[in-house]
């Protein structure tokens, strides 16, 4: 069940808009972006991981091919986008279609990127339908543990 903008559970709501590199307001605005669906609109399911040396993105793309798709980084964001092809379209193979439940066509999704991350150093791979991001965080914007002494 899709949950709708105003439905959205009370500890995933905005806090602390003032910081721009605050964690907390980069993953609403992923919360954010993945319900934010128009109808019609082929979007994969994407997935945000962190760790404390960089973040993980993965986007279920299932029957894609990696040449299909694009990634991009700009003024930290980054842009995933592509396009399911519909195999069902080609008339001469002698189907008839009864019900077709596939999503298809065109599709881009923009992430806003903390600015501790590593833009040199992000890797992508693509296996078995999902596409997987790896951006790793700076080394001297990381953070640190402090002890309580």
């Amino acid at each position: 069940m899709l949950m709708r903008r105003n439905e959205f559970p009370t500890l995933l709501r905005r806090t602390n808009r003032t910081n721009p590199v605050s964690l907390t307001n980069w993953l609403d605005e992923v919360f954010e972006d993945a319900f934010n669906w128009t109808e019609g609109t082929f979007v994969p399911e994407l997935n945000v991981y962190e760790t404390d040396k960089m973040f993980e993105i993965t986007v279920e793309l299932p029957g894609m091919n990696k040449e299909d798709m694009d990634i991009s980084v700009d003024d930290n964001v980054l842009t995933i986008s592509g396009e399911r092809k519909a195999h069902h379209r080609d008339e001469n193979n002698g189907r008839r279609y009864h019900r077709i439940e596939s999503r298809f066509g065109t599709f881009t999704r923009s992430l806003p990127l903390p600015n501790v991350i590593d833009a040199d150093k992000i890797n992508a791979t693509y296996e078995n339908g999902v596409l997987a991001i790896s951006i790793p965080k700076l080394k001297e914007k990381a953070g640190r543990k402090v002890k309580i002494s």
